[in-house]
């Protein structure tokens, strides 16, 4: 139990980090006016980073419970996400309320993203299952 959670505890930092880091050279490489924004409040920009990081590696619990169907932990899924990026985006003023459309336009992006990532993460899975089930074929000829 203990593993578990700080297996989750070390994935979030290091995907919050590197997406901190990420960020931080984008800015500066466009040199917009976030990035005054961005230097000023560093480590409060750093603190939304990590918990950025530690909300989506411990939301997988959701998708490994078997307690429920794929589509509900599925969807459970992405409403935790949803609101996490939503309530870290205000509050860490990474999402400007000055524009509903702004709102929208960063769902969209996050919903491009997540549907990205679960069909990389979907092919992935299904070319492991294909790479064991040939080595049990292989396995099973060469015994007989």
């Amino acid at each position: 139990m203990i593993r578990k959670f700080m297996s989750y505890f070390s994935k979030g930092i290091h995907w919050g980090s590197t997406i901190f880091i990420i960020n931080a050279v984008m800015v500066e490489l466009t040199n917009s006016p976030a990035a005054d924004f961005f230097r000023e409040n560093l480590i409060f920009q750093i603190l939304g980073y990590l918990l950025f990081g530690l909300t989506f590696s411990f939301s997988q619990i959701i998708l490994e419970s078997e307690r429920f169907t794929n589509g509900i932990r599925l969807t459970v899924h992405i409403l935790v996400i949803t609101c996490a990026v939503l309530i870290l985006g205000f509050v860490f003023g990474w999402i400007s309320m000055d524009s509903p459309l702004i709102i929208v336009i960063y769902l969209l992006q996050l919903a491009i993203v997540y549907a990205a990532v679960w069909v990389i993460h979907y092919y992935y899975e299904k070319y492991c299952i294909d790479e064991v089930n040939k080595a049990l074929k292989k396995r099973d000829t060469d015994t007989d």
